[in-house]
């Protein structure tokens, strides 16, 4: 089985369930099975917006194409770390995405890279397939 590379920002999930982009989808496409993951903290934040931004039909469907990936301890050790290391950086959402990411060595994929730019100086990969 395929490692996973990737880890889906809750913003490139809504963005593909909405829109379906074309450069997205292609770069979706390019990836084998098992390479893009999703955080049960990504889960529960579109969970929050079920029915606002997406249907549960949209939802099942995306998290059926994806590894599901549990925010376990290492990735609750790195999240604090990280919070000691920004300390001015709000503790968000985003922050437990980063640090899920980090503890799994893996890229983040987003749309909106500001959100994630501070975490490059812990090592942190962020990439945006809609460009």
């Amino acid at each position: 089985m395929v490692k996973p590379r990737y880890l889906l920002d809750t913003n490139i999930c809504i963005y593909l369930m909405k829109a379906q982009p074309e450069p997205l989808v292609a770069r979706f496409a390019r990836c084998q099975p098992g390479e893009i993951a999703i955080s049960s903290i990504t889960w529960a934040e579109l969970c929050c917006g079920l029915d606002v931004h997406n249907s549960q039909a949209q939802m099942a469907a995306l998290l059926g194409t994806l590894t599901s990936k549990d925010f376990d301890m290492d990735a609750a050790a790195m999240f604090g770390g990280l919070s000691q290391q920004f300390p001015a950086r709000k503790s968000s959402f985003d922050r437990m995405i980063a640090a899920h990411a980090l503890s799994l060595g893996l890229i983040v994929v987003t749309n909106n890279t500001a959100d994630f730019e501070i975490y490059a100086d812990a090592g942190l990969v962020v990439e945006n397939w809609t460009v």
